[in-house]
């Protein structure tokens, strides 16, 4: 019987240490998502802010009923997974080799790839501005080259370009990861077991990586498809996402309750792929299915 208490304390104990984080939790993340999901449920009127229906679809019926927001909605998923996959294919083959070389390489690499990261997502923007737009350095290089001009602001290209460039290291990091817990005597089995570099690195190392590769993945494809600055500056009103979307009815038109159900969407939209995308590169690699 006088264990039985013991025991109830013991049980606390695991309870009283993620308190913190739970009270963190509901106060930074659940409370506000709770607040945005009832406000997406009242029909504003954006001239006299004032609430016309309570606990009501009209929001969400108007997006997904209008071609033109279901093709932001798109567009803004595109973008996202060609990010993505600019990033895993550029950044794949740089966090290998920061596995094969010299720990000086490493460190120079590494100070390469990480340093951008002190610097401001406006200030970089301004740098693809000067380089992207007209009369900038991309421009004058086609027209040294006989191609007339390339001026790409205010397109779909400069904010892949854009954003890829600001959550590179982001895939990187997360892919190097991976690589490092990877043992090297794996990789001396199989080549004692007669496999090539390439069979080596499709079998072994590949799959072995796949948690980072995911990991980098959903970061960087959950970062896009949220980001409003990068849009907003190289894509402008022509190429709107849904965060411009969702700036602009919240602070242009004022309407809060579409800009929260825009948001809502977006947000459960992106869960959804996420969860689908991790659910089948899961089965794909760790079952072993694509190797066999």
């Amino acid at each position: 019987m006088t264990d039985e208490p013991n025991r109830r304390r013991r049980a606390l104990v695991p309870w009283l240490l993620i308190a913190p984080v739970l009270v963190a939790f509901l106060i930074v993340f659940a409370a506000p998502v709770l607040l945005l999901l009832l406000t997406s449920l009242e029909r504003i009127n954006p001239s006299t802010f004032v609430v016309i229906e309570r606990f009501t679809a009209y929001n969400y019926l108007k997006f997904l009923l209008d071609g033109f927001y279901l093709g932001i909605l798109w567009r803004t998923i595109h973008i996202g997974l060609v990010v993505t996959a600019v990033c895993v294919v550029l950044g794949y083959p740089v966090a290998l080799y920061l596995t094969r070389c010299g720990p000086r390489e490493r460190a120079i690499l590494m100070l390469l790839i990480i340093s951008p990261l002190v610097v401001s997502i406006v200030i970089r923007n301004l740098g693809w501005l000067i380089i992207l737009g007209r009369r900038g350095l991309l421009d004058a290089l086609a027209g040294l080259l006989g191609f007339g001009g390339a001026d790409l602001l205010r397109t779909e290209t400069a904010v892949v370009i854009g954003l890829a460039h600001i959550f590179y290291p982001f895939m990187v990091l997360s892919i190097y990861g991976s690589l490092q817990n990877i043992d090297p005597a794996v990789m001396r089995a199989a080549a004692n077991l007669g496999a090539g570099p390439w069979r080596a690195f499709s079998a072994v190392t590949l799959p072995l990586s796949m948690p980072g590769l995911i990991a980098g993945s959903l970061i960087v494809f959950a970062l896009c498809v949220s980001s409003f600055v990068t849009p907003a500056l190289l894509g402008g009103a022509r190429v709107k996402v849904a965060a411009y979307l969702v700036w602009e009815q919240t602070l242009q038109l004022l309407d809060w309750g579409f800009a929260s159900a825009i948001a809502t969407i977006l947000l459960i939209v992106t869960g959804i792929i996420m969860y689908a995308y991790k659910r089948v590169a899961e089965r794909s690699w760790f079952a072993g299915g694509v190797f066999q």
